[in-house]
């Protein structure tokens, strides 16, 4: 993300812009307005907006960052499977299952034997 800005006679506007790729061709999309620089002195009670605004895109470049982190997960394959232990679970019936009473089918079935 990167910090924007327009500048008119009477204030700056400050604004957050992400930049990526979308169906092949790069975009720049408009994230947040962050205000003007007198309301963000205001609000936040600071005397640069822009430094302030610089630190405010480093800290959602970082929370991105972190959000993005690869987790690598070891295995041995020599570690053995205890015997009484379950690992999988066969629950592609519950579906039918449903499906079977709300049909009534169950009432066919035993109206037949």
């Amino acid at each position: 993300m990167r910090l924007g800005y327009s500048k008119s006679k009477n204030a700056i506007s400050y604004y957050v812009y992400k930049t990526g790729y979308k169906n092949g061709k790069n975009t720049t999309v408009m994230v947040e307005k962050l205000g003007t620089d007198s309301q963000i002195r205001e609000k936040y009670g600071v005397e640069d907006a822009e430094q302030w605004a610089r630190a405010y895109i480093d800290e959602l470049n970082r929370k991105e960052a972190e959000e993005k982190a690869k987790v690598m997960v070891t295995f041995s394959p020599a570690a053995t499977i205890p015997a009484d232990e379950q690992r999988s679970f066969n629950a592609g019936y519950l579906f039918l299952q449903q499906v079977f009473y709300q049909l009534g089918l169950d009432k066919v079935c035993t109206a037949i034997k």
